[in-house]
């Protein structure tokens, strides 16, 4: 009798153990996948935060009603996601019933003024202390910059947080609420993407080169690789367009270009070496690009930008449209240079080999003083071709504008319509 006891007893706790070790993996899984999804939700609050903080300075930029009415639905639209956002963390009643109230009437604020109910300059007044809570409730939020945004402290501070306000008996609700979380749109495929940008270089009218014409171009645009090792190769049948591979090694010297089998034009040039310690200065990388430029033959660029890492030089150049010398975006070239001697270690063409078709478009001039706010003042302005919503080529006023305590503004306005095309704050 005793033996089917122990039997029956060892039986029920073999049971239980196994069942506890259970309930643990599974409480341990569903925490980790807690842990994840609130470290989200406050990865996405403090993102949403600094571009409400951003849309809030646009709105300062401008006094003209139809100039206004994006940069005042951004802080109405973004203002709302980030409610939607800390409303669905387990944080105390009292904080997030204060900033909930403060991005409400922040976001209804927009809307008062876009419908005329509130003066924008009283709108322009309040938003300069607003502009700064907002940055420090970004600050606040930025858990990922905090104990390095370790699991065990997300799981501390919020996931053990609600476990001990709801119980046990609540595990399956928030394993629920942890699906939900994760049960997401799949985002948009990179093929379907990049479908929007891809040309068959169908405008090329070029007849078709040989390998040996290949190879021929390709010394001509870079002599001193003519006695390297060099093989070559076509596209693949499913590429977008056809072209030629080519693969070169001269001594430390190693790299690869492409060209177009059409006409052999470049696509893209890349070369590998080891570096040395010496630096040219920004001048010399000017002149060194500036001739890299002219004999690739890319005479109608103009630079507009360039950065620098501890090896090579990054600049970046845009086409300039023949009549109006309007800088073409989407039609650029990519360099880079070696850092110790400015020799040219990349190139790429892609965008200005695709080379964007541009309308004739109305240059209708914009009145300054009704557009921007008074305390901006105008540093710059040129043309330029930039997208529109409908991925169209529009020419734009491009225009510096600067506020001392907000900082310096690129907008695009269309020369035509004087849409705000694009606005962006600059370093």
């Amino acid at each position: 009798m005793k033996k089917i006891i122990w039997v029956i007893v060892s039986s029920v706790a073999v049971i239980f153990l196994m069942y506890h070790f259970s309930v643990q993996s599974q409480n341990k899984r569903l925490e980790n996948a807690l842990a994840v999804q609130y470290s989200n939700q406050l990865t996405s609050a403090s993102e949403k935060l600094t571009k409400l903080s951003e849309s809030v300075d646009q709105t300062m930029l401008f006094t003209d009603k139809k100039a206004l009415e994006q940069p005042l639905d951004d802080v109405w639209r973004i203002s709302s996601d980030i409610r939607n956002s800390i409303s669905s963390l387990p944080i105390s009643n009292e904080t997030s019933a204060v900033w909930m109230n403060y991005l409400n009437r922040l976001g209804n604020g927009a809307v008062q003024v876009k419908n005329g109910k509130v003066p924008i300059e009283e709108w322009q007044k309040n938003m300069a202390g607003a502009r700064e809570n907002l940055l420090a409730l970004s600050d606040q939020w930025a858990f990922t910059n905090r104990d390095g945004g370790s699991k065990d402290y997300i799981v501390k501070t919020f996931v053990q947080n609600k476990l001990d306000q709801s119980g046990e008996k609540n595990w399956k609700s928030l394993g629920n609420s942890a699906k939900a979380y994760t049960e997401s749109d799949f985002p948009m495929t990179a093929s379907e993407t990049d479908q929007q940008k891809k040309k068959d270089l169908q405008h090329i009218k070029d007849a078709e080169i040989t390998v040996n014409e290949a190879k021929q171009r390709f010394v001509e645009m870079f002599p001193e690789f003519k006695d390297a090792k060099i093989h070559i190769t076509e596209s693949s049948q499913d590429a977008p367009y056809p072209f030629y591979h080519i693969e070169f090694h001269k001594g430390i010297r190693i790299g690869y270009a492409d060209l177009t089998k059409k006409g052999g034009h470049i696509l893209s040039f890349l070369m590998e070496r080891p570096f040395e310690k010496t630096t040219i200065n920004v001048q010399q990388m000017k002149d060194k690009s500036a001739e890299y430029i002219k004999t690739l033959g890319f005479t109608d660029t103009e630079m507009v930008e360039f950065r620098e890492n501890s090896i090579a030089w990054h600049l970046a150049f845009a086409r300039k449209d023949k009549n109006n010398d309007a800088l073409i975006y989407a039609d650029g070239i990519q360099l880079k240079i070696a850092k110790d001697n400015g020799e040219l270690l990349g190139l790429n063409a892609m965008e200005y080999i695709q080379k964007e078709k541009i309308d004739k478009q109305e240059l209708v001039p914009i009145n300054k003083e009704e557009l921007f706010s008074s305390n901006f003042s105008i540093e710059e302005e040129r043309l330029a071709y930039v997208e529109n919503k409908q991925l169209q080529q529009r020419l734009a006023y491009q225009i510096l504008a600067r506020n001392d305590s907000i900082g310096t503004y690129k907008i695009y306005i269309d020369t035509e319509n004087h849409e705000i095309l694009h606005a962006e704050k600059l370093p």
